[in-house]
């Protein structure tokens, strides 16, 4: 099998990725200038109202929309010393833990479509190729990671590392085979990072951004290179040159990898993936069997209609 991630950069408004296997598209990520993702970026928000019946409460963490944080998406830090706090796990309600103009470190975790604002979460999460760095939360191995001599050999490897109290990890499947080195690097970038955070909080005043997760052409190369992937091509050099960079830094024996895209059809163009895109956002889905499946998205549910493609 061969795979190859295109990464098309060269109209400035708009990025495009994609992951070709023998040459089907496999995956395709998009984002635009005009509708950046936020998915990872960390605000200092601030409680603008609480609704007890929802158990949940509206924050702005000032991009223009409130999000919206339910009780259980509260770290526990937020209410252990208060009174309500029981040691069995369960939250109090939100109407006892917040309270309206209260500050809080929040963490975008989904964003809704139409007027819906982003939901939200105060369990913060990082993410390199091999780990994720979870402040207040506890050690773990992928579930993908099968092979139970490698689940205890990373064990075993992150058991030795002197991680900071209250700081705990998952290590992502990527990390299968990895050295103690690279993992020791890994997770000395992302205490870094976590440290930078704590110490920008410190001075930043309310509504502002705290962290912004990485762009859609590194966070796809973190997050989706593997070593089948044979080529990473991007046909754009500035771009080609901090994918070249940040893959120094992930996976320096892949950096010879990236390549710059010197074709003279565009690159989607040239491996001919563009009307594979365009199905990805037709309503209707040929079904190999002759009928065909009709996907409806509203802002209250999605309507699937399948057509058998048979006549009576």
């Amino acid at each position: 099998m061969t795979a190859k991630m295109l990464i098309n950069a060269i109209d400035e408004e708009e990025y495009r990725v994609a992951m070709i296997k023998d040459g089907l598209l496999d995956g395709f990520y998009i984002e635009t200038t005009t509708s950046e993702e936020k998915i990872g970026n960390i605000y200092k928000g601030v409680v603008q109202q609480i609704e007890p019946s929802l158990q949940a409460c509206f924050v702005d963490f000032g991009t223009g929309k409130n999000g919206f944080l339910q009780a259980s998406e509260i770290h526990p830090e937020y209410y252990q010393s208060t009174a309500d706090y029981k040691k069995d796990g369960s939250v109090p309600p939100i109407e006892k833990i917040l309270k309206k103009g209260q500050e809080l470190l929040v963490q975008v975790r989904k964003e809704m479509p139409g007027r819906k604002g982003a939901q939200l979460t105060t369990y913060l999460s990082f993410a390199s190729r091999y780990l994720i760095l979870m402040p207040g939360g506890t050690g773990g191995i992928s579930r993908k990671i099968v092979d139970e001599e490698e689940r205890l050999r990373l064990k075993s490897i992150m058991s030795k590392f002197k991680l900071p109290e209250g700081v705990g990890y998952i290590v992502r499947t990527a990390a299968e085979k990895t050295s103690k080195k690279e993992l020791s690097r890994d997770l000395n970038r992302l205490l870094r990072m976590w440290k930078n955070i704590k110490q920008n909080v410190k001075n930043a005043a309310p509504l502002t951004l705290i962290h912004k997760e990485q762009d859609i052409c590194l966070r796809t190369l973190r997050d989706y290179f593997t070593s089948e992937v044979t080529e990473v091509l991007v046909d754009d050099r500035e771009t080609f040159t901090k994918v070249k960079d940040y893959m120094k830094i992930i996976s320096p024996r892949h950096q010879r990898r990236v390549k710059l895209y010197k074709g003279d059809k565009p690159i989607f163009a040239h491996y001919e993936i563009e009307k594979q895109i365009e199905t990805i956002y037709g309503s209707r889905v040929p079904l190999k069997s002759g009928g065909s499946i009709v996907i409806e998205p509203t802002e209250a549910l999605i309507a699937i209609d399948v057509n058998s493609g048979r006549g009576r």
